[in-house]
């Protein structure tokens, strides 16, 4: 089942016109282990650029997947508004993935014109968001509304973090494999996600991205937990 949109699988529970729960499971596993791995890193009391702008992507992306979990399951009741916060937060965790990357690298230069381009890229996607929503008759396709955050991520994950994270892992530590592992399992989400690649109605293009981007997180939380337990320079600024 290639190239199609599968019909929601719907369900009634406890009177309530429910929808996706494999949806909602998928991103409620995300969520708390977004979450968790924000307490985890934050327990380790490293208050270093590095590690603190990690320990904000877990937890901010940990939030977006936890409230769009319920998005998921109440979308017969509130459409697409149901998953606006979750929305709106990814690209924030996104923003925050891409700075944890750049703390890691040796030119002071590159950081603060990085860190620059990130916050003008991080209004761009907020604004063409809001263009969208103006413009279009989001009730009838919401998917336009979550097209430029898809784009942002992809970019984001791809450039902010694949490019940094296989360079680093050559020049700065054999750790970072583990995140540029995790950014290798992620990547392939994108193209079942715009291909529409559905294994079974209850397995479709949604979950399979889900579950690809579960084993995406734990490979970073891996990967940095490794890293901030080394002697590296940039984690003593």
């Amino acid at each position: 089942m290639i190239g199609v949109d599968l019909p929601p699988n719907d369900f009634v529970l406890f009177g309530f016109d429910l929808t996706d729960p494999t949806d909602f499971v998928y991103d409620l596993i995300m969520g708390i282990l977004g979450l968790f791995f924000a307490y985890k890193l934050r327990a380790l009391k490293n208050n270093n650029k590095f590690s603190l702008a990690w320990f904000r992507f877990f937890l901010v992306y940990g939030l977006a997947t936890f409230f769009s979990a319920f998005g998921h399951l109440f979308y017969n009741y509130y459409q697409y508004y149901g998953k606006l916060l979750g929305w709106l937060l990814v690209p924030f965790a996104i923003y925050w993935i891409e700075i944890a990357m750049l703390e890691a690298h040796w030119n002071s230069k590159l950081i603060q014109k990085g860190k620059r381009l990130y916050k003008m890229k991080l209004l761009l996607v907020y604004l063409v968001f809001v263009v969208i929503w103006t413009l279009v008759d989001v009730l009838a396709k919401p998917s336009l509304l979550f097209l430029p955050i898809a784009i942002n991520s992809i970019l984001g994950l791809l450039i902010g973090v694949g490019i940094f994270s296989y360079q680093f892992k050559n020049k700065l530590s054999a750790s970072f494999a583990s995140i540029f592992i995790g950014i290798a399992v992620i990547f392939p989400s994108a193209f079942v996600f715009i291909f529409k690649i559905n294994l079974h109605q209850w397995f479709s293009k949604n979950d399979f991205s889900h579950l690809l981007m579960i084993v995406g997180l734990i490979f970073f939380y891996k990967g940095v937990s490794k890293i901030l337990k080394e002697d590296l320079a940039f984690l003593k600024a």
